[in-house]
């Protein structure tokens, strides 16, 4: 069986660009990056923020000793898209929708911790350390498009919360602009102070492209997950500020295609740092009920006075109990029957 891994997309689509996009020079795009090796208990995240052939990168380091490595904007030019980068932060195309390298190399970081960060506002980002190391991300199952799955899901990506997701332009729908989440499997090194570790995990890479605009969005969740028979999930939400799901779509995975879900229930307690575990519970078209238990393994905090341009200023990092909007991004583990696995739980509002 041929695996199309990219839905239908082609080449270019997995790549950055590096001028104006035509249909809407307003269009942005992020190429997030998570993993997590269970066994070493470490994980990161790099999400670069790209626009005209510049990377803005901020990249985060979870220690196996709860220490995390921090830094929130590398900056730098590229004139490839299948090579998009900033001055220590390089990704590479080695076969579209299949295979990607990830190259962080000496970034100074600042450090803080698990404790720490969920304790409060983390005031000093003097750097006083780096971040290196060397991924490769393989396919483990074809791309989520999202706002593709359902008609309710179509029907929803029109309207405000394509903006808020930033998978449609200004003008609406467009082949142009998309967002796509891919589960992946992970592999390469990371440098620890204890010196080098091989690192073997789950991740997931997101591509979006498009317009953001925030207006009226009250809350997300973004879930997913990666099992090790192949399977897995996806889950996205985002709540308008008259409480209604303005955007909901999810699916499942064998590894080889994806078919549509819908979300019956979902965690909601993320401002509580003693969270606990969580329960998701899905409608798969092909699977019937799925019921999925979790728990955040790692995870750090944004703290915010208002969501993006009504803000006036940058958010914080860390815990502030008093924060207008606080997302938590946490890398998380997984039970789907008898089964563990592990990826991406992002809430906030």
């Amino acid at each position: 069986m041929t695996i199309d891994y990219g839905s239908g997309l082609s080449t270019e689509q997995d790549h950055a660009l590096t001028g104006p996009l035509e249909a809407d020079p307003q269009a942005a795009e992020t190429m997030n990056f998570w993993a997590y090796d269970p066994d070493q208990n470490i994980g990161l995240n790099i999400h670069p923020r790209i626009h005209n052939g510049q990377m803005h990168a901020m990249v985060t380091l979870f220690l196996a000793d709860g220490t995390i490595l921090r830094q929130r904007a590398d900056t730098g030019s590229f004139d490839d898209g299948a090579s998009p980068g900033s001055a220590h932060v390089r990704y590479q195309c080695v076969q579209p929708f299949q295979c990607w390298t990830y190259v962080v190399e000496k970034l100074p970081a600042f450090t803080t911790s698990d404790a720490g960060q969920r304790a409060g506002i983390v005031d000093d980002e003097t750097p006083d350390a780096t971040i290196s190391f060397a991924l490769q991300s393989e396919a483990a199952a074809p791309i989520w498009l999202n706002g593709t799955m359902t008609a309710e899901a179509v029907q929803m990506m029109k309207g405000p919360a394509g903006l808020w997701i930033a998978g449609r332009l200004g003008s609406g729908i467009h082949p142009d602009s998309y967002r796509y989440d891919q589960l992946v499997k992970v592999t390469g090194s990371v440098e620890t102070p204890d010196g080098p570790k091989d690192f073997t995990g789950f991740g997931l890479r997101c591509h979006v492209r498009g317009v953001r605009n925030l207006t009226g969005m009250a809350g997300t969740c973004w879930m997913s997950g990666l099992f090790p028979s192949g399977k897995g999930f996806g889950v996205m939400v985002n709540i308008g500020a008259d409480g209604r799901y303005s955007f909901s779509e999810a699916y499942t995975t064998d590894g080889k295609t994806i078919t549509p879900a819908r979300i019956l229930q979902f965690p909601r307690r993320h401002r509580e740092l003693e969270e606990g575990p969580f329960w998701i519970q899905l409608a798969s078209d092909e699977l019937g009920l799925v019921d999925i238990s979790g728990e955040d393994v790692r995870a750090f905090y944004w703290s915010m006075e208002d969501w993006g341009a009504n803000a006036t200023s940058p958010p914080a990092y860390g815990n502030d109990p008093d924060a207008g909007v606080l997302m938590k991004q946490a890398l998380a583990r997984y039970q789907w029957d008898d089964e563990i696995g592990y990826g991406l739980n992002e809430r906030s509002g």
